[in-house]
């Protein structure tokens, strides 16, 4: 009986053939590979060894490294791709040097500065997201290096960059491996492994069945989910035209791997319509059209099913349980350092030797690293050695590095006042000692000029204290008003030096005390001279406390913002006129899916002295009393608070876009127009708003007291 009962089902145990799957890239549209596994799964048909392509090998990779199909289904569905496909870690994350700059217009990526030469990274992501991702799912074969030994043996197929050839990845790191078969090039970084630049494998073996075969396969499951070619009448572009190219060039080699296949090898091929290789919101549709096309073949399939005992065995074996723990670690040492400072690092993480540590607290160090800004790459391994286990810390420092450049602009425009242009350049230059020391060096013109340069000295290695020498030269122009009418337009000019003394709070904010020697000249430059005219000089001390969780600067979903700082003119500095000032602003961000509430007020105050026009306290202008002018209301007291709708529209990446309101309330005390105070003043506003990549923009309209209205542009900062 039991001869009979394996001669229906196909094979004897001992006779039955090695089955190998061979899976192609195709983004998004690679989710059908995991309804593929499903189906075999149900059906008993056992994968004895797997060959991926891009995100071929993602799913390939996770199942050989023993991740079920079921915890695959259940990470693609809690998974937020456009965090994934992002480069910027969390932004709790990012050191507190790196978040005051969210705050100001510029936009785009660092660009790198060698002598004259500007350089630019090999893509637009880094991968630093994804790899993280690949190692979550991956991480209980997370020591395995010889992919043979893999639950089931697996291999990743690449390209390398110089030669166009198919690099078949078979040890070393899984998660590096899988991450290299995916960088599409140019959009991703490429990987380095073994001295050789890799990128996405799609352009060399897009469906690696010679792999397969090779690795064990005497039967092959071939599932091919590559982008058909488009129609003539969707060739409407260069674009179109350069990427029909690129998929008639991998059509030519999947078409020669599927010639290969023999009568007893079965070929996938589901039917993925609309879904496109970046519809990563459409996985589940992806899933349950590979899951189609596999049922459409059960009967073929059934020819390698296992009797329930047998495949339950093999699956036993294959199958490894998730252990969150690593293990514990005796020692923690840095790899790739050149120039950055390992005591900094080991300051930024939270694992200390002696610690157990888990995938998820080490995905966490590896992000703050990561958000120092100074790094290409960051992984790790865990290793046996003579002083006992070590967690090494592999870094690769940015080869555009360790000189930065950014540009950026702003823009405002509002109906019931002027319009404000700014361009803005940066210049970093970073670890100009094993201390981590920093100069900055910043110019903008328009309608707000300044030339700003900054020393940054670390005062111990560990960067818990510093110093920071600097010097400011500007110039701005601010219109001054009578009630609704602009009336003036009033000029200031400052020279500031000052020497700040500070601590940091970890990843949250810094705290800056010191001398600002500043001298001061201002003057109504066209209208009514309601402002008086200054040649002064306005010294003292001054504070500075900075703190920020928010997980967005402009578009926040969650976190909180606060700034805090206080000024004291002083004649032992030489200061003309003794006065004080005080200002606070906090904001706190909260969201329920796609509903998203900011709160925030702010205040500032003269403690009773009497302050000077060019240092007074302004509202009014988009989301400062939307209903007004910008800068309309300028005192020696102010009060603003606003509550903050949005609800995002659209997503892209790093990039979304967001229709909201706001209701927005103030006042200001000790006009300089001779009021005493404004009294209350309400303002709503309804808008729209984008981060995109000339940085944050909105279009909206202002509601103000007494049938004020005002339209309004903004993009970047003003």
């Amino acid at each position: 009986m039991g001869f009979i009962s394996c001669a229906v089902l196909g094979q004897t145990p001992a006779a039955r053939p090695k089955i190998g799957l061979a899976l192609s890239g195709g983004g998004a549209r690679g989710a059908a590979h995991l309804g593929v596994l499903k189906v075999l799964e149900e059906l008993r048909v056992p994968v004895d060894c797997i060959a991926g392509t891009s995100m071929g090998s993602v799913i390939g990779g996770s199942f050989a490294a023993g991740t079920t199909p079921k915890e695959l289904e259940q990470f693609i569905a809690r998974t937020d791709w456009n965090a994934v496909f992002s480069d910027r870690p969390p932004r709790g994350e990012i050191a507190p040097r790196l978040k005051h700059d969210d705050y100001k217009s510029l936009f785009g990526p660092e660009l790198g500065v060698r002598g004259l030469t500007i350089l630019t990274g090999k893509g637009f992501v880094s991968g630093v997201s994804i790899e993280s991702a690949i190692r979550g799912l991956t991480q209980q074969s997370a020591g395995v290096e010889d992919f043979s030994k893999l639950p089931v043996p697996f291999r990743a197929v690449a390209t390398d960059i110089e030669t166009g050839a198919a690099v078949v990845l078979e040890r070393g790191s899984l998660a590096r491996a899988i991450r290299a078969s995916m960088a599409i090039p140019g959009a991703m970084r490429p990987v380095e492994i073994d001295g050789r630049l890799l990128v996405d494998g799609a352009s060399a073996n897009n469906l690696p069945i010679d792999v397969v075969r090779k690795l064990c396969g005497e039967v092959i499951i071939a599932v091919d989910i590559g982008t058909p070619p488009r129609e003539r009448k969707d060739i409407n572009s260069g674009f179109a035209i350069l990427g029909q190219l690129a998929n008639l060039r991998g059509k030519e080699a999947i078409d020669r791997q599927i010639a290969s296949l023999g009568p007893r090898d079965v070929l996938i091929l589901p039917q993925l319509g609309g879904v496109s290789v970046s519809s990563f919101d459409r996985m589940q549709e992806a899933i349950a059209s590979g899951e189609a096309a596999a049922r459409s073949q059960a009967d073929v399939l059934r020819r390698y099913s296992l009797p329930e005992p047998q495949y339950a065995a093999l699956r036993e074996q294959q199958v490894r349980a998730r252990n969150n723990s690593l293990g514990r670690i005796d020692q923690i040492r840095f790899e790739g350092l050149a120039r950055t400072n390992a005591a900094v690092l080991a300051r930024v993480i939270e694992t200390q030797p002696g610690d157990e540590v888990t995938e998820e607290s080490l995905a966490q160090d590896l992000r703050r690293i990561y958000g120092r800004g100074d790094f290409e790459s960051v992984d790790y391994r865990i290793e046996q050695g003579p002083a006992g286990r070590a967690l090494v810390i592999l870094v690769e420092e940015k080869e555009t590095g360790p000189n930065y450049l950014r540009f950026g602009m702003s823009l405002a425009t509002e109906q019931k006042g002027d319009s404000y242009f700014n361009v803005l350049a940066s210049y970093r230059a970073t670890w100009l000692t094993q201390y981590g020391t920093e100069w900055k060096l910043e110019t903008q013109f328009g309608q707000s000029s300044y030339v700003f340069t900054e020393l940054y000295q670390p005062l111990t290695r560990y960067g818990y204290f510093f110093v920071a020498p600097y010097f400011f030269d500007g110039q701005s122009y601010r219109g001054v008003f009578s009630g609704d009418d602009r009336i003036a337009e009033y000029w200031v000019r400052e020279a500031r030096s000052g020497l700040d003394v500070g601590t940091n709070f970890g990843q949250w904010g810094e705290l800056r005390v010191g001398p600002a020697w500043r001298h001061v000249k201002a003057n109504v430059q066209t209208g009514s001279a309601a402002l008086p005219e200054v040649d002064t000089n306005a010294s003292g001390l001054r504070f500075h406390l900075f703190g920020d969780r928010l997980d967005q600067p402009w578009f926040a979903r969650h976190g909180e913002r606060l700034v805090l700082s206080g000024f004291r003119s002083s004649s032992t500095m030489g200061a003309d006129q003794q006065y004080s000032r005080g200002e606070l602003s906090f904001m706190h961000a909260e969201s329920f899916g796609k509903h998203i509430f900011q709160a925030s007020v702010y205040g500032g105050t003269d403690f009773g002295t009497s302050l000077p026009a060019y240092d007074s306290f302004l509202l009014g202008g988009p989301f400062r009393l939307s209903g007004y002018a910008i800068n309309q209301f300028s005192g020696q007291e102010a009060a603003f608070a606003s509550l903050r709708y949005l609800q995002q529209i659209a997503r892209i990446i790093d990039y979304g876009a967001y229709a909201g309101v706001s209701l927005e309330g103030g006042r200001v005390n000790q006009l300089y127009d001779g009021r005493a105070s404004t009294g209350n003043l309400w303002s709503a506003s309804a808008f729209i708003g984008a981060q995109s990549l000339v940085g944050p923009a909105w279009l909206g309209v202002g509601f103000g007291s007494g049938g004020n209205r005002t339209l309004y542009l903004l993009i970047g900062v003003i």
